[in-house]
């Protein structure tokens, strides 16, 4: 009676088990077809062989980038691990090196960090400004500031750095940041795909051993 009792459990915890299983591969697959049609709407090209040897001869790229990116060299980008490598490797390493192109630290080489040598420099500029202007109010100096800045014909160097660094901040970080957001971001769901795809096999696996255990052994008869 017991053998019995406990070849239906089996049976039933595998067909649960499949069933759970099927629909965590069909989550999965749903998951890496979404990511798939997503990022080749973009119709992003990973970097041919030429580019990045090229680039890494320029010293934009480090062996390590050329190594991660080789893998999909001159690929349309529709995979999370596409993503994820021209995030890391592709956009970032452009950013270190707009950075250090600019002379920054690799310390202040993020979005807030260049913000910070910004504000410093403006500061500097204030009191350049200050000096030449001492009757001048606060307000007024902050206006002569901006108004420096923004003017492309400046001589003044404070105001030429301060004009690069937020150039490199707004358009190269700000840029950048976001773009590697969106891909890390569907990196993130066609792991979670694949993690389900593969949990999901591995359950309609050990269902249908328990399915088939528990219709094929049989109860061994007692001898009274």
């Amino acid at each position: 009676m017991a053998a019995k009792i406990y070849k239906t459990l089996a049976i039933i915890f595998g067909v649960v088990l499949i069933v759970i299983g099927a629909g965590a591969s069909f989550g999965g697959k749903y998951a890496h077809s979404f990511v798939n049609d997503q990022l080749g709407a973009q119709e992003i090209s990973m970097p041919d062989k030429e580019a990045l040897d090229g680039q890494l001869k320029g010293g934009r790229l480090t062996q390590e980038d050329v190594d991660a990116l080789s893998g999909f060299v001159g690929e349309k980008m529709t995979t999370g691990p596409q993503a994820q490598a021209f995030a890391d490797h592709y956009i970032a390493a452009h950013m270190r090196a707009a950075a250090k192109g600019a002379k920054v630290a690799d310390d202040k080489a993020t979005f807030e960090g260049i913000g910070e040598l910004v504000n410093e420099e403006k500061a500097k500029l204030a009191k350049e400004i200050k000096s030449a202007n001492p009757t001048v109010d606060d307000k007024a100096i902050d206006a002569l500031v901006n108004k420096e800045i923004a003017n492309k014909a400046s001589t003044n160097e404070t105001a030429q750095k301060i004009a690069k660094l937020t150039d490199l901040r707004m358009n190269t970080f700000l840029n950048g940041n976001s773009l590697r957001g969106m891909l890390l971001n569907a990196y993130g769901w066609y792991l979670v795909g694949t993690i389900a795809l593969y949990a999901g096999i591995a359950l309609i696996i050990v269902g249908a051993l328990l399915v088939i255990g528990g219709i094929a052994v049989k109860p061994k008869k007692l001898n009274v």
